[in-house]
């Protein structure tokens, strides 16, 4: 399964696949904006923990998401070898005159331990419900229809167009094409791509018009009755007292 496909697993059953789309949404990026927002690393480490037992409650597999997080890991992994040479602090390690700082050091390994537990918990925030239930909950959260129905057309055709693109490519290799850096075939590929951009833009018009014959104004309807209960509620409050009870604990140890 691609890691394009977040709701891939959105037919499983857990806890978390049974929470109200709308009270899970707010109730998670909620627990995520306190994690962002911690400064001791000790306390970060255990907002990550809670993230992943959060995923481990969602039953979805650890191997699809490591598939998605290494990316985002990427991206967050040079900071604890960065921010060591540029924040001033004591030295823990000295290489060719260049001072390693243990401020730094934590600050960055802060940074990359929060990170990594705000990509955990978007997995289950957007991978336990269909992408378009999810959208429609943040809809009636105060999403505007506007962003409701770019979120739900772009999921739609980025499969499409990934399709396009590989039609394209086993095309291109029929014809004897291998992929290269060189002139001629930056050329060729910048050629296909703009072949495919075309196709995507005439095949919109196309979509738009049959759409607008079949009665579409604007608003897209949706199949999608939400309902609250009790246990959603409880579930909220739960991921409510983690929240506050993270910064209280960074409060402690940073204050």
């Amino acid at each position: 399964m691609s890691h394009l496909e977040i709701d891939g697993y959105s037919h499983l059953a857990s806890p978390i696949h049974r929470w109200d789309p709308r009270v899970k949404i707010a109730s998670l990026l909620l627990l995520t904006f306190s994690i962002v927002l911690l400064k001791s690393l000790a306390v970060a480490l255990l907002g990550l923990a809670f993230s992943a037992a959060i995923l481990l409650i969602s039953r979805l597999p650890f191997s699809y998401v490591l598939q998605g997080i290494k990316w985002p890991l990427l991206f967050l992994l040079p900071f604890p070898l960065i921010l060591p040479l540029t924040v001033d602090g004591e030295s823990f390690f000295i290489l060719y005159g260049l001072g390693f700082s243990i401020e730094g050091l934590e600050q960055g390994l802060v940074m990359m331990t929060r990170g990594v537990a705000a990509v955990v918990l978007i997995y289950p925030i957007f991978g336990s419900s269909p992408f378009n239930t999810t959208v429609h909950a943040m809809r009636s959260l105060g999403l505007p229809e506007a962003l409701t129905q770019i979120f739900l057309f772009a999921y739609r055709y980025l499969f499409l167009l990934r399709e396009e693109f590989a039609s394209a490519s086993r095309s291109l290799a029929s014809r004897g094409f291998i992929k290269g850096t060189d002139a001629a075939s930056i050329r060729v590929l910048g050629a296909a791509l703009g072949m495919l951009f075309i196709r995507s833009y005439e095949r919109s018009e196309r979509i738009y018009r049959a759409m607008v014959s079949k009665g579409y104004g604007g608003d897209l309807p949706s199949a999608d009755r939400f309902r609250m209960e009790g246990r959603d509620l409880l579930k909220a409050l739960i991921v409510l007292g983690l929240a506050l009870g993270l910064q209280g604990l960074d409060w402690m140890v940073i204050g």
